[in-house]
């Protein structure tokens, strides 16, 4: 019989598995009540009577505990055997609780079983880096080169630096970098996570290579800090209680990362691949950490928390546990409960570094150019989120049009409709399969990327750029004729079929044809945006225009990732032998030569 058919007896001992794995909240309601709040893992157990709390409490100090003791564990009267026995009852059906005692995992089997999935992983035997081998690291990557003056508009910036070295021969992004295709095998030492809390004993270990490294530099890199944040605190002030916005404590982590991508990847004298400061790598590493608890915070599907927040180092710690965004597929943070504690009061709080003073370093004169970096980039993810959130509103309209009629497998509409299947799937897991969560993502984009130009030099109050701007589109002769040329080709390689079909064929082109209008759009502004960084970085503009077949790489990119994004004109190419060029001045559409 199952644990949630069989009732609990007083005399049973009962187990607490994920006790390790807990960590507790206590919220007081808008009615004045206090509850407690207690998650394990992704679960969450919410005592919301006053008198249970202190069950709750004594729940998470036992690892195993005989059933009818825990009537003594309130504050006055036992509580009865029935409540208390109705209570375990729910907690072994949630598998909270266990009628077997856990089995002792094996830290050598699980890192032995880690160590053959990277024995197995495909890797370059020779660093590759971006500046100045973009166009060769690209056609490697996913086959088509790609000029180094468009690289910050198809990768996000964030992720820029990660496949660099640095002077310790370690990856700015370790274990997280970006594509994973540019990772080398490099040797690192690690260890199942020893913390309490929500990476306890997790399956995935840690780096304790990366630790090593982050704890020698650790006070430079909290200076490093200090110096970051005195730079964007200039533009972007504390609320009056001397709280961080959450959307200003965004775009500060990636002013951080923008500090090293900017030495990195410069024309004029960049720092060499394998020269980079560890203090710098180890600076990008930790920081890396609040972009992804802010970004998760700002982008929640279910309703962002918008960006004039006030945010605390104590509530993101808390968000950093309850959310898992201590683990990775790729392994666990390895910055011990009081470093992490440590870098987040430096960031938020500007708590003071000890001992002696230490000159200031050469790459402290980049500060306000790593501001402009950072915030440039901030602008380009905007676009090409908001760029992403059109295309599922393409795939949505597309979907539900090839549901409407029937036809044979292998037939043109099957084969469309399996295709757009597959990729719909994809999109489901990007959350952004419903209009609701589209709005409110685009809506917390447009705000970062207002936020974003102020601060950066040469930005104008009167003239702000808005975001719903860059997908406007002029509604002109390119827009009607690419929508014709679309029905044409499609209803051609149908075999001009008619009636529901044929209806069925022109929504479709009609909804490639919206999209590529508000591609052109988005181009003309990312190209903009792209060549304000060239010029930062002193690096010459391409030749040509950007095109829509230039952002597609930020898709292939992703390909084998747990983030797979479907890009909508393969399925015009692959099913139908539909090309498409896009750029902001023209959408050209023809037959793939054969």
């Amino acid at each position: 019989m199952s644990q949630e058919t069989v009732p609990v007896e007083p005399h049973e001992t009962l187990y607490v598995p994920m006790r390790r794995r807990s960590t507790r909240q206590y919220v007081t309601t808008p009615e004045g009540t206090r509850e407690l709040h207690i998650y394990f893992g992704v679960k969450e157990l919410t005592l919301d009577e006053p008198d249970l709390i202190s069950f709750g409490e004594a729940l998470l100090e036992h690892d195993q505990f005989m059933a009818g003791s825990a009537t003594a564990w309130s504050v006055g009267e036992p509580y009865p055997w029935e409540r208390v026995r109705e209570l375990l009852e729910a907690l072994l059906a949630e598998e909270l609780l266990s009628r077997e005692a856990p089995k002792p995992s094996s830290e050598g089997q699980l890192l032995r079983r880690f160590l053959e999935s990277e024995a197995r992983r495909a890797a370059p035997s020779e660093p590759l880096w971006w500046n100045p081998d973009c166009p060769r690291v690209m056609e490697r990557l996913v086959g088509q080169p790609l000029e180094l003056g468009f690289l910050e508009t198809v990768l996000p910036a964030y992720r820029l630096a990660h496949p660099a070295l640095d002077a310790e021969g370690r990856h700015v992004g370790e274990m997280s970098v970006f594509p994973d295709a540019m990772r080398m095998k490099l040797p690192t030492e690690r260890r199942t996570c020893p913390y309490p809390g929500s990476r306890y004993r997790e399956e995935a270990p840690m780096n304790l290579t990366a630790l090593k490294s982050m704890t020698r530099h650790w006070k430079p890199v909290l200076r490093a800090v200090l110096a970051v944040r005195e730079e964007f605190l200039r533009h972007h002030p504390l609320l009056p209680d001397g709280r961080w916005r959450l959307g200003d404590l965004h775009a500060l982590s990636y002013v951080v990362l923008a500090l090293p991508s900017l030495l990195l990847m410069r024309a004029n004298a960049p720092v060499p691949n394998g020269m980079l400061d560890p203090v710098l790598s180890s600076l990008f590493r930790v920081t890396d950490g609040v972009r992804m608890v802010t970004s998760y915070l700002l982008l929640l599907l279910e309703g962002p928390v918008p960006y004039d927040t006030p945010t605390t180092a104590a509530e993101l710690l808390r968000v950093t546990e309850q959310a898992n965004l201590y683990l990775s597929t790729r392994g666990v943070c390895a910055g011990p409960p009081h470093m992490v504690e440590d870098f987040f009061a430096t960031l938020l709080e500007g708590k003071p570094v000890t001992g002696a003073p230490i000159p200031p370093a050469a790459w402290e004169a980049e500060l306000p150019a790593a501001m402009d970096y950072g915030l440039l980039g901030l602008q380009l993810y905007s676009l090409q989120s908001t760029h992403w959130s059109r295309m599922c509103h393409a795939y949505d309209v597309i979907h539900t049009a090839l549901l409407e009629v029937e036809e044979e497998p292998g037939g043109v509409l099957g084969r469309l409709r399996a295709h757009v299947e597959r990729d719909w799937q994809l999109v489901q897991l990007s959350g952004l399969h419903h209009a609701t969560p589209r709005a409110l993502t685009e809506a917390a984009f447009s705000e970062m990327y207002a936020r974003a130009q102020r601060g950066r030099r040469g930005f104008r109050e009167g003239a702000p750029q808005h975001l719903r701007d860059a997908f406007t589109p002029a509604g002109d002769e390119v827009d009607g004729n690419a929508r014709l040329r679309l029905r044409e080709l499609m209803r051609s390689r149908a075999g001009a079929p008619s009636g529901a079909r044929g209806d069925v064929l022109d929504a479709v082109a009609d909804a490639v044809a919206e999209f590529l209008a508000l591609e052109r759009s988005a181009l003309r502004v990312l190209e903009g945006t792209q060549r304000q960084v060239n010029a930062l970085l002193q690096r010459p503009h391409p030749a040509r225009k950007l095109s829509g077949a230039d952002l597609s790489l930020g898709h292939r990119l992703r390909i084998g990732t747990t983030r797979m994004r479907p890009y909508l004109l393969d399925v015009l190419r692959e099913e139908l032998g539909i090309t498409v060029e896009n750029t902001e001045d023209a959408t050209r559409c023809g037959l793939a030569s054969s």
